[in-house]
Order: C-alpha cells, then structure tokens, then sequence
C-alpha cells in the first residue's frame, strides 16, 4: 500500500475518532438495573437498597443489612441517521448490543459494608451504510469502542445520620477503528489499556423520609498503543470526564416516592473545544402490594455547540425517559424489568473549517438519533 496514502487515511480517521475516544462513545448512567434505567438514572446516588450502590455511590452501601447480589444485563438498540446540508447523501449508523451487569456486597460489621461490581460505564460499537460521514469521504466504516469497570467499593457508617464511602476503580478501555474498508487505502486502527481511578461518596438521613446523596468520580485517562501499517509506534491519550452527582430521594406517602438528582461534568477536560455539562433528573416510585412501580426524566446539556461538532461522536443536548416495575418474589429476590427512550439531539454539524467547507466534517443534523434500552435485572 502507498505510505502517504495510508498516512492521509491515518490522518483523517484519526481526526475523526479524537473525540470519539475521550468519551469513550457514549457515557451511560443507565449501569445494567432495571432501577437505573426506569428512574432514568435519578434513584442512582441515594439507591442504598442493593448492591449495585457499588457503582453508584459507594457510601450507600451502609443502608444493606447483610448481604446483597445484583445481576443485571441491558440491550441497547442504536440509530443514528447524519442528513448532509451539501455535498452528497447522507448516512445511517446503528448498532445492537448487550451490556451486563454484576455486583456483590456484605455487611463486614456495625460499620463497614464492602462491595465489588463489574459493569459497562459506557463505549459504542457503530457500523455506517455510508461511511460515518455520508457523501464522498466514505472515511470511517465501522468504530467500536469498549470501557469496562471493575470496581471495589466500601462504606463506612460514621454515625447515625451519616455514612461516607470510596471506591477503587480499575477502567478497561478496548478501541477499533474500520478505515476506507473495500479501498486501496483500508487499514484498522487497535488498541487497549487499563487505567486506575477512584470515586468517593456521601450518604445524608436528612429524616426518616428523606436521604441525601452525593458522589465525586475521578474519571481517568488512557495511553493507547494504535495498532496500525505505519512504521512508526501511534498512540492517542483517552480523557473520561471527571463528574459530581447530587441526588435527594423523600418518601411523600407510605406507598409514595420522588428521587431527584443533579450532575456536573468537566468535558473541558478533554480540550478547549468542550464545556463543561450539567443535568437533572425526577423519578417516582409507586409501591403496589408486592409490585414497584417506577419511571423517570433526566437531561443533560450539550458539550458542544454545532461550530464543533463532528460525525463520530455528535454530541447535543440529551433527554431520558423509562418506566419499569420491579417485582419482589416469595423468596425475597427483587425481579425487575425496565424500557427507557434516550434521545441524543439533532446534532447540528456546521462543517466549516476557517469559513470554508470541509468534506470529512461535512453540515447536516441527524434526522434520528436515540437509543432503546431493555434491562432485565435480579436483586437477591
């Protein structure tokens, strides 16, 4: 193959994964419980029921009185169609994948409760009917991006009101990109690493109804070796987004429950391009005899505006709806099934570079762009 040729195409398709990888593809709060994806991520900081407070907030692991155990798995169906402004047709991404997830904590003593999870934190696999950009520059065929967290946690009951907690977390980051497949130019980008980082968390009896929680999440960054045809050894930085989450849940009536949360994350982490985002979220909780019925909203604001926007990962501003019910069974197991619609905006794409038109960053704005989630989980 043509090194210069192969070079360009490292160029481009590297230009174009850059942001892709700092978030890893897609960052989810939804972490594989049918509570999580029900509540839209809402309940997630002051959920002190189950074992899944491994991920969630650490410090929420002093409310489990013995031990707990969740499984979980969740589908994702993905679609994303780019409509070009100028310069060719369009493109229509999708993707269908699963998701698990698996927790486990015990009570240690009055004090201490520790816990270890392992689940998807985010990561997208995207193949494109025309390229990721649509038109002539059939650049990017297929990207998937995998992160993986293995997380141990423990809490520590500090008094009768307030409970503090940590975890260590060890974050797999596995990357493969498809460039210009069925050319001369073809080549596939490959890599992965691990990285450490920590969480820490709060828990709050404000009063007998209501709890407080909140949590700080390092985030991390990986150093890549790209497996590629050129001569020279490649390797691209991945930046994960710091985030603080604050989240109050308040028993309205004995059958009654509202869970609201508040999040920030520092995007400007990753390069000046990006702002920091801020969400919100609102849940209820409805208990019918041995059912739980739940449902949610959150939002979260756009890293970017359309000037920076770009095929791979167009980002925008986001909106979460899911219901679930969760079912507690005669042995005590908690069986739970979850839907939630997540629309990732239109994502504008201004496709400009210095006043001029850019074919591998081309305008348009997605016609489509969300995702289906189903979540099947098991508390015992």
């Amino acid at each position: 193959m043509n090194l210069n040729k192969l070079t360009l195409a490292l160029t481009l398709g590297g230009s174009l994964i850059a942001t892709s990888v700092s978030a890893a593809g897609l960052g989810l709060s939804q972490i594989g419980t049918a509570e999580s994806v029900a509540t839209a991520g809402a309940a997630n900081v002051t959920n002190n029921r189950d074992a899944s407070a491994v991920v969630t907030n650490p410090a929420a692991l002093s409310g489990i009185t013995d031990s707990s155990t969740v499984i979980g798995v969740q589908y994702l169906d993905v679609k994303s169609e780019f409509e070009r402004e100028a310069m060719g047709e369009g493109t229509t991404g999708t993707a269908g994948q699963f998701m698990p997830h698996l927790s486990y904590a015990k009570r240690l003593n009055d004090d201490w409760v520790a816990g270890i999870a392992m689940h998807s934190p985010g990561g997208l696999g995207m193949s494109y009917d025309n390229g990721v950009a649509g038109g002539p520059a059939n650049i990017i065929n297929e990207n998937n991006i995998a992160i993986v967290n293995i997380t141990a946690s423990a809490s520590y009951q500090l008094n009768d009101k307030l409970s503090l907690g940590a975890s260590v977390i060890a974050q797999y980051a596995d990357l493969q990109i498809d460039l210009f497949q069925g050319t001369e130019q073809a080549n596939t980008i490959a890599g992965n690493n691990w990285t450490p980082s920590f969480a820490l968390g709060a828990m709050y009896q404000l009063s007998d109804s209501t709890n407080l929680g909140l949590t700080y999440n390092y985030g991390g960054k990986h150093e890549l070796a790209l497996a590629t045809h050129l001569p020279e050894p490649q390797s691209m930085d991945v930046n994960w987004p710091q985030s603080v989450d604050l989240g109050i849940e308040h028993q309205l009536t004995s059958d009654l429950t509202l869970m609201m949360s508040a999040n920030w994350q520092q995007w400007s982490r990753y390069n000046d391009k990006y702002t920091d985002t801020w969400g919100a979220g609102m849940a209820l909780s409805y208990q019918l005899n041995e059912w739980t019925l739940q449902s949610g909203l959150s939002f979260d604001s756009s890293p970017l505006d359309s000037a920076d926007r770009d095929v791979v990962l167009p980002l925008d501003k986001q909106w979460r709806f899911g219901l679930g019910a969760l079912k507690t069974l005669d042995s005590g197991s908690v069986l739970g099934i979850a839907y939630q619609y997540q629309s990732l905006g239109d994502g504008h794409i201004d496709g400009t570079t210095n006043g001029s038109l850019n074919p591998i960053q081309p305008q348009g704005f997605y016609s489509e762009n969300r995702i289906h989630f189903i979540t099947v989980s098991l508390s015992f």
